[in-house]
């Protein structure tokens, strides 16, 4: 194992330094494009999205159109039921 000295040498090919160079610029390079995006994104206007306000009243009108649509789906589900319960009996007595 060698030591670190003052003596030591480090080379670096003409190839390592060109390609350690192009990623230092291309990291500055996109810091000046990021602080860029960020100061034109500080200077737009600020948009406040309005709360949704629900009224009682339309509460109340949102909960009755489930409950009915509910009750109208528990009834066609009865239908069906009663419509199924035939078709067995008719395939039971045709056996």
């Amino acid at each position: 194992m060698q030591e670190v000295s003052e003596n030591s040498k480090f080379i670096l090919s003409i190839k390592s330094i060109v390609a350690i160079i192009a990623v230092v610029a291309s990291f500055i390079g996109m810091y000046y494009s990021l602080s860029m995006e960020i100061q034109q994104a500080k200077e737009l206007p600020i948009i406040e999205i309005p709360k949704p306000e629900v009224t009682a009243t339309e509460f109340g009108l949102r909960i009755d159109l489930i409950t009915q649509t509910v009750m109208s789906n528990a009834e066609k589900l009865d239908k069906i039921e009663t419509q199924v319960e035939k078709i067995e009996e008719r395939v039971y007595e045709l056996k």
